[in-house]
C-alpha cells in the first residue's frame, strides 16, 4: 500500500463512519490495521462513539513501511474478538468489515468463531485481483450475496462507501437462543418490521432442527428467511404455522415454527409491528427426532452457505 492508497482507505473509512452516525444515533466504532507492521495497529480504539472522535483518531494514522513477519488477518480478528468481549453491547447489531487485497482462507475458522461466539456479521470487501474469487464467498458471513463485496481498486472503494454503510446499517440485531431472557421492544410501531438474526451453526452441524419463535403479539405477522437479512412481505411469505397459547396471567402469546436444514448458519426473523405498547420475542432451537414428520414454515432455502457493535 502506498501513501496515496492509505489516504484513499482513510477517506472511505471516514465516509462510512459519517454515514453511520446520524443525529441521535449511538454507534460504537473500532479500526485495526494489519499486514504492514509485525503487530496489529489499533488506529481507532473500540468503543469510539462518534464520527468526529473517529476522524480525530484516524487522522493520526501514518504510512508504515512493510516489516518482516507482518501481522495477519487472523491476528486482527483476535483483536476484534477481545474488543467485543469487553465492549460489545447486547441487543444491537455487531458488524466487522474486512478490507483486503490479499485474503487468507485460514481466517475462515476465526470468522466462524466470531459469528458463533460474538454474534458477529462479517462483511468481506475484496479489493483487486481477489474481487469475485471463491475465497471471498467462503470468508463472508451468510448470505454472501449481501456480505461479500468485490471491488476493482481503492478508487472504487470510495465510490461504494455509501453502499457499504447501507449494508452495515441493515444488519439485524443478534438474538441469543434457548435463554429465558426475551428481547423487549418497548414501543412497537405499527407497520414497522423488527428483525433479529439467530446463529444456528452449532445446532445444524449434523442434522435439521426447528426454530421456535415466541412473542406476546398474537396478531403480529412473522417472516423468516435463510437468504434475506431483512425478511418482509415484499421478499418473504408470512409464516402460517402459528400456535396460540395463554401465558402466565392469561396473556395471549403465539409460537411460530421454522424448519432449519442441516448446515445452515443463520436464520433471519422479522415481526411486523401492530402498535402494541410493549412486545417480547424469544427464540428456541428444538432438535428433531429422526422419524419426525415436519409441518413447518416455508422458509426460502435458496442459499445455505455459512454465514463491531
Amino acid at each position: 500500500m502506498s501513501v496515496m492508497q492509505l489516504g484513499l482507505v482513510k477517506t472511505a473509512l471516514q465516509n462510512i463512519a459519517n454515514e453511520l452516525n446520524p443525529v441521535g444515533s449511538t454507534p460504537s466504532f473500532g479500526v485495526f490495521f494489519y499486514g504492514a507492521t509485525s503487530t496489529v495497529n489499533t488506529v481507532v480504539p473500540h468503543p469510539t462513539t462518534t464520527a468526529s472522535a473517529f476522524k480525530a483518531k484516524l487522522d493520526l494514522k501514518q504510512y508504515s513501511m512493510m516489516q518482516a513477519n507482518p501481522s495477519t488477518l487472523m491476528t486482527a480478528l483476535d483483536n476484534v474478538n477481545v474488543a467485543c468481549q469487553s465492549g460489545c453491547r447486547p441487543n444491537v447489531p455487531r458488524v466487522t468489515v474486512v478490507f483486503s487485497s490479499v485474503l487468507d482462507l485460514k481466517a475462515q475458522a476465526d470468522i466462524r468463531r466470531l459469528e458463533a461466539g460474538r454474534g458477529m456479521t462479517v462483511i468481506i470487501v475484496g479489493i483487486g485481483s481477489y474481487a469475485g474469487t471463491p475465497i471471498l464467498n467462503q470468508l463472508a458471513s451468510h448470505p454472501v450475496q449481501h456480505y461479500a463485496i468485490p471491488i476493482g481498486n481503492l478508487f472504487e472503494l470510495n465510490v461504494v462507501a455509501a453502499h457499504i454503510s447501507s449494508i452495515i446499517s441493515d444488519v439485524p440485531r443478534f438474538l441469543e437462543t434457548n435463554i429465558n431472557a426475551p428481547l423487549v421492544i418497548t414501543s412497537m410501531l405499527s407497520g414497522i418490521y423488527y428483525t433479529v438474526q439467530l446463529n444456528t451453526q452449532e445446532y445444524t452441524t449434523t442434522k435439521d432442527v426447528l426454530v421456535m419463535l415466541t412473542t406476546n403479539c398474537p396478531s403480529c405477522s412473522v417472516y423468516g428467511s435463510l437468504s434475506e437479512p431483512n425478511p418482509i412481505s415484499a421478499n418473504t411469505a408470512a409464516n402460517q404455522d402459528r400456535h396460540n397459547f395463554y401465558a402466565a396471567g392469561g396473556f395471549p402469546n403465539s409460537q411460530y415454527y421454522f424448519h432449519i436444514p442441516k448446515g445452515t448458519g443463520r436464520i433471519y426473523l422479522s415481526v411486523l409491528g401492530n402498535g402494541m405498547a410493549s412486545a417480547n420475542i424469544l427464540a428456541y432451537v428444538i432438535n428433531l427426532p429422526n422419524m419426525m414428520q415436519i409441518s413447518a414454515a416455508n422458509v426460502d432455502a435458496s442459499s445455505l452457505s455459512e454465514t463491531i457493535g
